[in-house]
């Protein structure tokens, strides 16, 4: 192991090393360890352990076997804020653990809360309906009369930013109900204040989405291998995320019916960037979308742009991009955001057919109630055979080089969207559009629909001129050329890509 910390913060899309933290709060979000491990062999095995105050295990992260590589980054975390550790403080112990014996120890100390005999939440409950208005309950002890519910969210930056401060239609010393006028699909924490300004330590809730099902046939056994929370990387945007893995069948369907957007960009396993691989997005009509990560190249079923309903086959699970786990970290990544970029922010959701998960629950073996007639990918890729998907475009391109290509957009559509995908970090390449008017659709231009600095980069133009449109990739960094791949909901009218240099 070349270097090792702990930290509140860490980068999901390099290996640079975090600045180093030893004392976390009850109320932080998690702690994190971070290490580096060179020269690794295939066949060697890593497991992260989490120790509590009194020895014991809280929590592990499996790696089980690695592939071979000059330099692998690996980051664990634990989770505390709503979680047992805020209330286990103390000198903690996180340690790695390869082929058997300890790599490394770290210890850190979660503070105390000072007790107070303020109030101490201890769970949020609601009715799960999704409505305008909602009632929730807020449980725990010393609620006072003239106690104020709070509602907040985590900021990206730390810390939490405050929604709302209610008075409770009720209150007990135990208990508390409160009325808000809807809250989307999210997670939030609950605080509650006492008349005298006591504060109790903030505790997570969430809105789900609903409506889905497991991305897995009907009748097929598959293994959760990490939920929301999840210690091995379901945090920031994937903190709500399931990864599933195959144990006999292996193919994904849809959680929900929508409109596909496929991206197989012909990856493999990837342990220099951390990227999602080939990936499909469905846009399911309501401002949700799922996403189904990791997927195999060369399985797609379904073409960009085509309906498909819950339940139908899309691809086979895979470990295209970064991957690590047992037989070579074959699995799905599936996630719900708002937005249509695969690396948007992920908010909650539910399995019908898992009614019961709970969350940071371990591995778990799980059979889908997912039925479709259109379920499986071995028929269905004979039908997909030979189709090649409409609008959708790859290629290389160095520092300072540009590529382009045409799309035709038809009268009366309503959006147009696309797609920038590669394997490599936000920065290395830049999209741009040309109307047919000549407006310049870029970060520094018209920025109408633009995802930001997001791997992928997308714009979404709604009511776009109708005609022919140019669309551009710019290399920005990188020593060698990054095979990239587009995908647009615009026609392709058969023009021939060009590539041209820019000095």
């Amino acid at each position: 192991m070349q270097d090792s910390r702990t930290s509140t913060s860490v980068s999901d899309q390099t290996c640079v090393a975090p600045k180093a933290v030893s004392v976390f709060q009850p109320v932080d979000r998690q702690a994190f360890v971070w290490f580096a491990a060179l020269q690794v062999r295939a066949g060697d095995q890593l497991r992260v352990e989490w120790l509590d105050p009194t020895g014991a295990v809280s929590t592990t992260a499996e790696y089980g076997e690695l592939p071979t590589a000059g330099e692998l980054c690996f980051t664990s975390q634990l989770p505390i804020a709503g979680f047992a550790p805020a209330s286990q403080p103390g000198n903690w112990t996180v340690r790695a653990v390869a082929n058997g014996s300890v790599a490394f120890s770290r210890t850190f100390s979660i503070a105390p809360t000072n007790d107070n005999g303020g109030p101490v939440v201890t769970s949020v409950t609601w009715s799960g309906e999704r409505t305008q208005e909602i009632d929730f309950t807020v449980h725990g002890k010393n609620f006072l009369p003239g106690s104020l519910v709070l509602i907040a969210q985590y900021a990206p930056a730390g810390g939490w930013k405050y929604l709302a401060s209610l008075q409770p239609r009720s209150a007990g010393p135990n208990q508390l109900l409160v009325h808000y006028a809807g809250l989307p699909v999210n997670e939030y924490l609950v605080i509650v204040e006492s008349p005298d300004q006591r504060m109790s330590r903030p505790m997570p809730f969430l809105i789900a989405a609903a409506g889905y099902k497991l991305p897995t046939a009907a009748g097929v056994p598959w293994i959760i291998t990490q939920g929301p929370y999840g210690t091995f990387s379901h945090w920031g945007n994937s903190l709500h995320a399931f990864d599933i893995a195959p144990r006999s069948g292996s193919c994904v369907v849809a959680m929900q019916a929508g409109i596909a957007y496929t991206h197989d960009l012909g990856l493999k396993q990837d342990h220099r960037h951390h990227s999602f691989g080939n990936y499909i997005t469905i846009d399911h009509g309501n401002g949700e979308f799922s996403h189904y990560a990791h997927l195999a190249t060369g399985t797609f079923v379904v073409k960009n742009g085509e309906r498909v309903e819950q339940g139908q086959a899309l691809a086979t699970a895979g470990n295209s991009g970064y991957t690590l786990g047992e037989g070579g970290g074959y699995h799905v990544h599936v996630s719900v955001t708002r937005q249509l970029p695969i690396s948007s922010s992920s908010v909650p959701f539910q399995f019908e057919d898992l009614p019961d998960w709970t969350r940071g629950a371990g591995y778990r073996t799980v059979v889908s109630m997912n039925e479709s007639a259109l379920c499986d990918c071995r028929s269905r890729r004979a039908i997909a055979s030979g189709d090649s998907a409409e609008g959708q475009f790859s290629g290389a391109v160095s520092v300072e080089q540009w590529w382009s290509d045409i799309v035709s957009v038809e009268r009366g559509s309503k959006m147009l969207d696309v797609t920038l995908s590669w394997a490599g970090g936000p920065g290395d390449l830049d999209l741009h559009l040309m109307s047919p008017s000549g407006r310049h659709y870029a970060a520094y231009a018209d920025s109408t629909g633009y995802s930001g600095e997001t791997n992928p980069k997308s714009f979404r133009v709604p009511n776009p001129e109708v005609g022919l449109w140019r669309i551009s990739v710019q290399g920005m960094r990188g020593s060698t050329p990054i095979n990239f791949g587009v995908e647009t909901s615009g026609s392709k009218p058969g023009s021939k890509s060009q590539l041209r240099a820019s000095r």
